[in-house]
C-alpha cells in the first residue's frame, strides 16, 4: 500500500494506535466538529474498521487519513482529511482508492459517505471518483457554521 519513492513521495499505510493522535490532529485542523484522540480510538475499534494514514515517505510526517468501516457488503467512509499544505496532490484520491481496494477485498460491493454540500474540494473529489448523490440530509452540518449546511449522501459501486 505504499507509493513511489523519492523526494516528496507519499506512502499510504494502515494506521496503528500510535497514529491516533496524528489522525485527531489532522481531523481537528480540517473540521469544525473536532474529534478527540479517544473518539478516533473508538471509531478505529469498531467492528470492520479501517484506518489509513498517508505520510511523507522521507520523514513519516502525517499528511492525511481515512477512517472507514466495512460491514457485510457495504463500506462507509466516516472521515477523510488531508493537511492543508498537502492538498491538491492526489493524496485524498489515493486514500480513497486504497480504502475501496480493501473494502472490496473484505466483500463490500459499494461505498457510502456523507459530505458537506458546500465543500467544493470534497464534493469534486467524490464526484470525480464516481460517487453519485443518492440523498440529502438538510441542515446536517451545524457546528462551526453560521447557517446549517446539507449533507450529500453519496454511493459508489465497487463492481
Amino acid at each position: 500500500m505504499t507509493g513511489p519513492s523519492g523526494p516528496g513521495a507519499v506512502r499510504i499505510r494502515t494506521a496503528t494506535v500510535d497514529d491516533h493522535p496524528a489522525i485527531a490532529g489532522l481531523q481537528a485542523a480540517a473540521f469544525a466538529d473536532r474529534w478527540s484522540v479517544d473518539a478516533v480510538r473508538r471509531i478505529a475499534a469498531l467492528h470492520g474498521a479501517v484506518a489509513l494514514l498517508a505520510e511523507r515517505a522521507a520523514d513519516a510526517a502525517p499528511l492525511g487519513y481515512l477512517l472507514g468501516q466495512v460491514v457485510t457488503d457495504e463500506a462507509e467512509v466516516h472521515s477523510l482529511a488531508v493537511a492543508e499544505a498537502a492538498r491538491r496532490q492526489g493524496i485524498g484520491r489515493r486514500l480513497l482508492a486504497a480504502f475501496e481496494t480493501m473494502a472490496a477485498a473484505l466483500g463490500a460491493v459499494s461505498v457510502v459517505l456523507e459530505v458537506a454540500a458546500d465543500d467544493p474540494a470534497a464534493t469534486g473529489l467524490y464526484e470525480s471518483a464516481g460517487y453519485a448523490v443518492i440523498a440529502r440530509r438538510p441542515g446536517y452540518y451545524r457546528i462551526g457554521r453560521a447557517r446549517p449546511v446539507d449533507a450529500e449522501v453519496r454511493r459508489r459501486s465497487l463492481r
